[in-house]
């Protein structure tokens, strides 16, 4: 899940104190990597599109807010490819355009978001694995007119560990992913810690259930222009394998709780391809 947005000083001044914050808390899309390893020459890709908009949010205390209307399509590509058994290494550029409604009626296009990283197995079993991971969030394009819609303009770091089990709910056989990690963010945004929880359940050997949740709690501010904020995120989604390379994913998401943050809710679509 990636964090959009430093709002502006002359957006503050158009939109309402807390419009102009819930830009620093608006989500674009869901992480990909979990905590196995592709073997050494193989990995997957990802191609992702996603519709995401709100037109209300969460204030300082967590209660429902009126904000502009928000909306955001983002496309990723995200590849994870294994460098060595236990080594893989993950890139994601994305575009995005963004708009705010009015009073600010601001817009974004181009690049979104985009990370690069690596991901390493320290631990494995038949059945569980633990790895740890390390990826740069590069600064996007947007302009001096418009970053809070187009993301930060300056680099973030994330550390993470993972941990991923094969579990059974009764006779469907399934898997458990979860990660925990810390986002240093550049600039005057309040670092970051981060919780994901995701659950697959094969219904039937073709297809997938997979239902996740993504939380974010920052760190306290003093800024005004960057508050403090929190996110929860739920997303559901069926994942049908079309073949043995390729995959087909279709959800919806919504966020259930937050402070300082839009309120939420979309449409995922992807394609998946082992290689």
């Amino acid at each position: 899940m990636t964090v959009l947005g430093q709002p502006l000083t002359r957006l503050a001044q158009v939109a309402s104190p807390l419009s102009a914050a819930l830009l620093s808390a608006a989500l674009a899309s869901p992480a990909e990597a979990g905590a196995w390893t592709p073997e050494a020459g193989h990995g997957e890709v990802i191609v992702t599109t996603l519709f995401d908009q709100s037109n209300t949010g969460f204030d300082q205390a967590g209660r429902f807010a009126p904000t502009p209307k928000y909306r955001s399509y983002l496309a990723s590509v995200y590849l994870d490819y294994g460098l060595a058994d236990w080594l893989a290494a993950t890139i994601k550029p994305s575009l995005q355009s963004s708009t705010l409604g009015a009073p600010a009626n601001q817009k974004f296009t181009g690049f979104g978001d985009s990370e690069i990283g690596v991901r390493g197995r320290v631990w494995k079993s038949d059945e569980a694995v633990i790895s740890v991971q390390a990826l740069a969030q590069l600064p996007s394009t947007a302009g001096a007119a418009n970053p809070s819609l187009g993301g930060s303009k300056n680099a973030d770091f994330d550390l993470r560990l993972l941990g991923g089990k094969n579990i059974a709910i009764g006779a469907l056989p399934g898997f458990v992913d979860v990660s925990f990690g810390f986002r240093a963010r550049g600039g005057k945004a309040p670092n970051e810690g981060r919780a994901d929880l995701s659950l697959g359940v094969y219904l039937w050997p073709e297809l997938m259930l997979l239902a996740q949740n993504f939380n974010v709690v920052s760190a306290p501010s003093n800024d005004p222009s960057h508050p403090r904020w929190a996110q929860a995120k739920g997303e559901l989604s069926l994942v049908y394998s079309l073949n043995a390379e390729w995959r087909a994913q279709v959800g919806g998401f919504a966020t259930l709780a937050g402070v300082n943050a839009y309120r939420e809710y979309g449409a995922v679509l992807a394609l998946w391809r082992r290689f």
